[in-house]
């Protein structure tokens, strides 16, 4: 959470530098839009109180350093340099490449968005194109629709022109299978990647169970044309 944190402080407050974590940490979560100077007496007076509340200085910064140093697990943040779950694929005939960047573990999140191919720079809707979700081809009768995705800053009111540049993104989830439509290409397919994580224990069950197989597999007898 603290690289999340002081890169917010570096885009919004360039002119301020921290002097303690508790300022990392509130000044990331907390609008602020008034002078410099205004800023440092906000900071001091707000501080003051948390210190009442919580009986000492030490207090207070050791609560906001253990918040910081905590693992961030968000939907939505744009990954770092060398972060391990990241994945890129170049579009063929374009110089640009979809990446993958995972979100939050325990909804399954994923988040695509766009990159130079050259430089890695994520950049908006950088040409035409529909994005879509569609169904497992091995699921059973009765699975999703066909589903196309917009921005999530979209889907929460932002106009596509006030995106900021390089932050849109979309929402998608492990194991969806995807297609992407550009006007004058072939279209792309692609499954979004599927995290492993330790399978829960089943919850006891005060019943008798039938175990039938989760997979039939069908024989073709070849004289009579029929299955068995």
């Amino acid at each position: 959470m603290r690289e999340v944190a002081e890169k917010t402080i570096r885009k919004h407050y360039p002119y301020f530098t921290p002097r303690n974590d508790w300022e990392v940490l509130y000044l990331s979560s907390v609008p602020y839009s008034g002078s410099e100077a205004g800023l440092y007496e906000r900071l001091d007076n707000y501080l003051a109180l948390d210190i009442k509340e919580r009986g000492s200085y030490k207090a207070v910064i050791r609560r906001a350093t253990k918040d910081l140093d905590e693992p961030l697990d968000m939907t939505g943040y744009k990954p770092s340099p060398g972060d391990p779950e990241v994945f890129v694929q170049p579009l063929p005939g374009s110089e640009y490449s979809i990446r993958l960047f995972s979100g939050n573990a325990e909804s399954k999140d994923y988040c695509l968005d766009f990159v130079r191919t050259s430089t890695g720079e994520p950049v908006n809707s950088p040409f035409k194109f529909d994005l879509l979700c569609l169904p497992d081809p091995n699921a059973p009768i009765g699975s999703a629709p066909i589903i196309s995705k917009r921005a999530l800053e979209c889907a929460f009111g932002i106009p596509q022109h006030e995106i900021e540049p390089g932050a849109e993104k979309f929402l998608l989830h492990d194991g969806q299978h995807c297609l992407l439509r550009r006007p004058g290409h072939r279209d792309v397919r692609f499954k979004v990647p599927i995290r492993r994580r330790p399978k829960p224990e089943a919850a006891p069950v005060d019943a008798d169970i039938l175990d039938f197989p989760e997979y039939e597999t069908y024989r073709y007898r070849v004289n009579d044309g029929q299955f068995e």
